[in-house]
């Protein structure tokens, strides 16, 4: 997407969320231009009266009553603006700032979870955590930006034109028109700038992910001695960073130097005017004062605009790209316009002639086509196959980690895509290979399948699992943090917690993929136990390379390039001598041989 196009959508995806709050946003915007009016412009005009009233001799010395009401008008001005008025301003331009980052962080956290497995596949955590913050950043910086420069600005210009037309047509013109000028060719000098803003944007993202994919796999960086080859990545990364920063700095300080002349040349033009005001058109000494110190406040202002106003713009925008562009991606997974009440009590599933091909492979690399199979209510099968078979990218499926290329999944006949994917999921208790933990207490953890769960039913979830031993033992208990992903935990302990998850979910379907891959000898024939008692009155689906563990299963199905090749029970397969007896001779400790 090219740059103005995102700069444009940036500024509308602002804009809408600042009008959800119009209240606070109206507030502010009607206190901020009278604040402006009444501090820096009817001052001047109070000061202008006073020098008139001097120059033209029409007071008595010694007395300084003609000058009480201006003096007293400017005191009381001075203060209900600068106490009264921003005060008010600030509320309303605080609360809709508030409400607007809240706003603006909640969508983003919904839209990243509403995105499929595949595109957090092909993403840097960090990186997205990165651009979510900078997206954050970037709206503050820019409304900031607009509220108290761009708008400041445009007001300050438009005041003095009002107050000087009756009195300097000539040089309020003047003054107007200079100043959009030079707005003008400011604006299409920075767009170099700009550009160059977006590209260091995109380095930091890109430093940022490497930092983070660093991060979290430190230990196998140490266990595999790779910290020099880490280091030269990281430090490819920082010099990319570095010369896009060198970039917009040399650039911006060629800019500077042309702006500060261009502002420069604006005030010098102020004081010419305002004397060839007096000299030549008559002007009062009051008209002369207002020209040049209205002018020295928009020559300031001009320069805030060139120096500030365009770097923050060029700065807020480059940072929202990357979310904006997060943003703008259709989620590949969605659920029905109008969907179904959930019906899936009893876990009756059926693969219907399904097709699907991985989205990253090509068009004639199907791995399912028309695939059909049915289990009954309470069923428990096994699935088996090398690697690539499909074994988990059936399971994904049904859990609809990704959608179908043709035909249906059916659950108590019911359409899987009718219903929300919360309500499909809620219906699954799922155990994937690698245990997924959140840096929470242990207790946390195993509740996340049933977050209204009682303390008795977490500890019942985690004996069952065989997890009561271990956790115990821990100093803090139940309330013990696991660390990012478990990594205090080992591969069995968390893999038992995950376990755990899924007996206090009490779903009608289970999905185990390689639920004991990561226990011990010992702790696997205790976990096979407790998941046999979990299965009782459940369909169950296990996935296992370890064929001892589907031994007793009512079926095992046999898959080999996403087509059923086999099924039937352990002994039924093994006297057919196909694949399956295949597997289970060519194995060694357990394991298939790929």
């Amino acid at each position: 997407m090219e740059t103005q196009d995102l700069t444009r959508q940036t500024i509308r995806y602002y804009w809408r969320h600042a009008m959800q709050h119009k209240g606070y946003f109206f507030g502010a915007f009607t206190f901020i231009p009278l604040a402006i009016l009444i501090l820096n412009f009817i001052p001047p005009l109070l000061i202008a009266h006073i020098l008139e009233r001097i120059s033209s001799g029409q007071f008595v010395h010694g007395h300084l009553s003609p000058f009480v009401p201006d003096l007293v008008l400017y005191s009381i001005l001075t203060l209900i603006s600068g106490i009264i008025l921003w005060r008010i301003a600030i509320y309303f331009y605080w609360k809709l700032e508030m409400h607007v980052l809240r706003d603006i962080h909640r969508e983003v956290f919904d839209h990243l979870l509403s995105l499929s497995a595949n595109f957090h596949a092909n993403r840097f955590g960090g990186s997205l955590v990165s651009q979510t913050t900078k997206l954050g950043n970037s709206y503050v910086r820019a409304a900031d930006t607009t509220t108290f420069n761009l708008i400041s600005l445009l007001l300050s210009c438009l005041f003095a034109f009002v107050i000087l037309l009756p009195s300097v047509p000539w040089i309020a013109c003047i003054q107007l028109a200079l100043s959009a000028v030079f707005m003008v060719i400011a604006i299409f000098a920075t767009r170099k700038v700009r550009n160059l803003r977006n590209a260091e944007a995109a380095a930091e993202n890109a430093q940022t992910g490497q930092l983070a994919d660093a991060i979290s796999n430190v230990m196998a960086i140490k266990s595999f001695s790779g910290s020099n080859y880490e280091r030269k990545l990281f430090n490819k990364v920082t010099d990319k960073t570095l010369m896009a920063t060198r970039n917009v700095m040399r650039a911006s300080m060629k800019q500077d130097t042309v702006f500060a002349g261009g502002t420069t040349i604006v005030g010098i033009s102020a004081l010419v005017l305002a004397t060839m005001s007096v000299v030549l058109d008559h002007a009062t000494i009051g008209s002369a004062f207002l020209v040049i110190t209205y002018t020295g406040v928009i020559a300031q202002q001009l320069w805030n605009f060139a120096e500030h106003t365009l770097r923050d713009y060029n700065r807020a925008f480059g940072d929202a790209q990357g979310m904006i562009e997060t943003l703008a991606i259709t989620p590949e997974v969605k659920d029905a316009a109008n969907p179904q009440k959930v019906r899936m009590q009893h876990g009756e599933i059926e693969f219907k002639d399904m097709s699907f091909t991985h989205p990253d492979a090509k068009e004639e690399d199907v791995l399912f086509d028309r695939f059909n199979l049915h289990l009954a209510p309470g069923e428990k099968i096994g699935l088996v196959g090398h690697s690539g078979s499909g074994k988990t990218t059936l399971t994904k499926l049904l859990l609809r980690f990704h959608d179908l290329d043709g035909g249906q999944i059916l659950i108590d006949g019911q359409d899987i895509a009718a219903v929300t994917q919360d309500d499909l999921r809620s219906r699954i208790a799922y155990v994937p290979q690698e245990p997924l933990l959140f840096h929470r207490s242990i207790r946390e953890n195993i509740a996340y399948g049933n977050p209204g769960a009682t303390e008795a039913e977490i500890r019942d979830a985690a004996e069952k699992a065989y997890a009561t031993e271990f956790i115990e033992k821990l100093p803090k208990g139940y309330d013990t943090l696991v660390g990012e992903r478990g990594v205090k935990l080992s591969g069995g302990q968390r893999q038992r917690i995950v376990i755990a998850r899924a007996i206090i979910k009490n779903a009608p379907i289970l999905v185990l993929d390689e639920a004991t891959s990561a226990l011990d000898s010992e702790s696997e024939v205790l976990i096979q136990a407790a998941l046999w008692e979990l299965m009782k009155g459940r369909t169950a689906i296990v996935i296992a390379h370890r064929l001892s563990t589907i031994q007793k299963m009512d079926r095992i199905i046999v898959l080999d390039d996403g087509a059923l090749i086999e099924q039937g029970s352990h002994t039924d397969l093994l006297k057919q001598k196909g694949t399956y007896a295949k597997l289970w001779a060519h194995q060694s400790g357990g394991f298939i041989e790929d």
